[in-house]
């Protein structure tokens, strides 16, 4: 009789062996959710940077288009426009031309401020992001006119060209 009672103890878990259960899956669930936050912020900073560098090979298209086609005068004009304009399509997050920023934050969104002649992205996870500026949690680019070199009298001039540049500092990452 003593050995059937001993092999019903054994039957099931303790509760000491059940929290340790529960606690090991519990770390583990936890390092998982952290790392899964963190590729989805480094994903999107990811997008960010790809949308960057789709709108630089875009404008070099244009400028290439325009040196095809010997109107090396209307470069400098690029730098009026709007950098979404170079891509083939608009991105899916992209709110449009607005003339100051939205009333409400526009998480991980893209707009072109046409006051200051600016695209911004907002960044909408910000656990690895430092603004420059308290709580500015944007990128912001101009396009901008590079000014020509120097030419000696008898030269001809170089056109003005645009780059695409990042007109505020932040670090993400």
């Amino acid at each position: 009789m003593r050995n059937s009672t001993a092999v019903r103890r054994q039957v099931g878990a303790s509760r000491f062996e059940l929290l340790l259960a529960v606690s090991i899956i519990a770390i583990v669930a936890g390092v998982l959710l952290e790392r899964l936050a963190f590729y989805q912020e480094y994903a999107e900073k990811v997008a960010m940077d790809l949308t960057i560098a789709a709108m630089r090979a875009g404008l070099r298209s244009r400028v290439a288009d325009l040196l095809i086609a010997d109107r090396v005068s209307e470069i400098s004009t690029l730098a009026e426009e709007n950098p979404v304009r170079w891509l083939d399509r608009e991105p899916g997050n992209y709110l449009g031309e607005l003339d100051g920023p939205p009333q409400e934050e526009p998480r991980g969104k893209w707009y072109f401020d046409r006051g200051r002649q600016e695209l911004v992205y907002t960044a909408n996870n910000r656990r690895f992001f430092t603004p420059s500026v308290y709580r500015d949690y944007t990128v912001r680019l101009r396009a901008m006119r590079i000014q020509a070199r120097v030419v000696p009298a008898g030269k001809k001039a170089e056109p003005e060209w645009v780059a695409l540049v990042i007109v505020n500092d932040y670090r993400w990452f």
